[in-house]
């Protein structure tokens, strides 16, 4: 008599951890998609995204007195590592919702591979004749958007004539 509770009791326990084991290997799935979609995050968006703020930065701070330049650096540079996390935590939990643990492995083989890099290397080189041609089409489409909404907003003939826009608050300066 005094048996049967000890064998209720490893029956139980072994009951447990055997049914416990698909949910640690589903966890540990889980945590595998995470982490190879945030490998991939790294490697291809935030790195492209890294390389046209760093131009673009750099274009923004280029005719500013140094002093300005650097507090002006340090400031986006700051509040670009802060949305840094934000992307990679965000995109990271998406694909690895939206993607297999396979098929993630096998984007990072794509995004791996040798002429790929290549391929990006040369359209991520701000001094390339690829960017200069991509550079220079997005420009061009985002000035005949910007002329195409200019136009659509005009006043129409016979039209009552828009009310005038209240002035625009002042500027206030940053902190220092």
């Amino acid at each position: 008599m005094g048996d049967k509770p000890l064998n209720r009791l490893i029956a139980t326990l072994c009951l447990g951890v055997t049914l416990s084991l698909p949910l640690a290997a589903h966890a540990d799935e889980a945590a595998d998609r995470v982490a190879t979609a945030t490998t991939l995050v790294n490697k291809t968006l935030i790195k492209n995204l890294q390389t046209g703020f760093n131009v673009a930065l750099e274009k923004t701070v280029a005719p500013m007195p140094e002093a300005r330049a650097e507090s002006v650096r340090k400031e986006l540079n700051d509040e670009f590592e802060k949305q840094r996390k934000i992307m990679v935590e965000g995109l990271s939990k998406e694909y690895a919702e939206k993607f297999s643990l396979a098929e993630l492995k096998h984007l990072d083989e794509i995004y791996s591979d040798p002429t790929y890099l290549k391929f990006q290397t040369m359209n991520a080189d701000p001094n390339s004749a690829a960017t200069a041609i991509s550079q220079n089409s997005v420009t061009k489409l985002l000035n005949m958007l910007a002329v195409a909404s200019a136009t659509d907003n005009a006043p129409k003939a016979g039209a009552p004539p828009m009310p005038p826009m209240p002035p625009a608050a002042a500027p206030v300066p940053a902190p220092k």
